[in-house]
């Protein structure tokens, strides 16, 4: 793929997940916002609920950071012309690969031997 078409999916990719991290950030608020309301977590039922919404929340905030740096590295992946270029066995990643996951970094090939063990 070349540079351009790599830089705009990788742009569009960011653009995304930083919308995403947004929601994110806004509901971390809202959470917080309804927690700083009560002091007795243990016994009170909202408690629980709250806790479990902010751990997702804060899981997923944590996962969209970690795109964002994979993006990162996929921008200067881009500039040293390896993008698209599978980083276990050499080969091209296929376009539409790269259309669906502009960060990825391995072929569907090897990404299914790595996730086999």
């Amino acid at each position: 793929m070349d540079a351009a078409p790599a830089r705009a999916l990788v742009a569009r990719r960011r653009a995304d997940i930083r919308s995403r991290l947004a929601e994110v950030d806004g509901r971390l608020a809202e959470v917080r916002a309804a927690r700083s309301d009560w002091t007795d977590e243990e016994h009170d039922p909202e408690g629980f609920a709250l806790t479990h919404e902010w751990s997702q929340a804060a899981g997923s905030r944590a996962r969209f950071e970690g795109v964002l740096r994979e993006l990162d590295r996929a921008d200067a992946r881009i500039d040293d012309g390896s993008y698209g270029t599978c980083a276990v066995c050499g080969d091209p990643i296929p376009d539409a690969q790269l259309e669906r996951q502009p960060e990825r970094t391995t072929c569907v090939a090897c990404a299914e031997r790595t996730r086999r063990g």
